[in-house]
């Protein structure tokens, strides 16, 4: 049986690139299909903040391997960090919303989303490849 010819590592514009596309689609659909029907609520998002990094942090904690309580800290604390930033983003739709409509807030997330994507990317272009 041939094996199957292995994939080309991307090159790091077309990582980028992709994860500017991705990005900058899902901030576009946030975007276009938002309606404001509610007020905007910023400890709704801190509380929805603490409850995802709980599910993202605490099952590291259950592996055999588990990392220092310091190190788990220091993730939780990041992992809070990013998803607070990312909520409270969202919440700010309905303010972009009142300023210039929904075409303002489909340019608004989608330029958060291509940045969010860059963000991530970064993280991705820097990881030394493991063999």
């Amino acid at each position: 049986m041939p094996d199957k010819p292995r994939a080309k590592p991307q090159s790091r514009a077309a990582l980028l690139r992709q994860y500017l596309l991705v990005g900058g689609g899902l901030g576009l659909y946030f975007g276009l299909f938002f309606r404001p029907l509610r007020e905007p609520n910023f400890v709704l998002a801190m509380a929805l903040a603490l409850l995802a990094t709980a599910v993202f942090t605490i099952p590291t904690l259950l592996k055999k391997d588990r990392p220092t309580l310091s190190a788990w800290g220091k993730t939780a604390v990041t992992t809070f960090i990013k998803f607070v930033l990312i909520l409270a983003l969202l919440e700010v739709r309905h303010y972009v919303y009142d300023i210039g409509g929904k075409w303002l807030v489909a340019v608004f997330t989608t330029a958060l989303g291509a940045a969010g994507g860059w963000w991530l990317a970064q993280s991705d272009i820097n990881k030394k490849p493991t063999k």
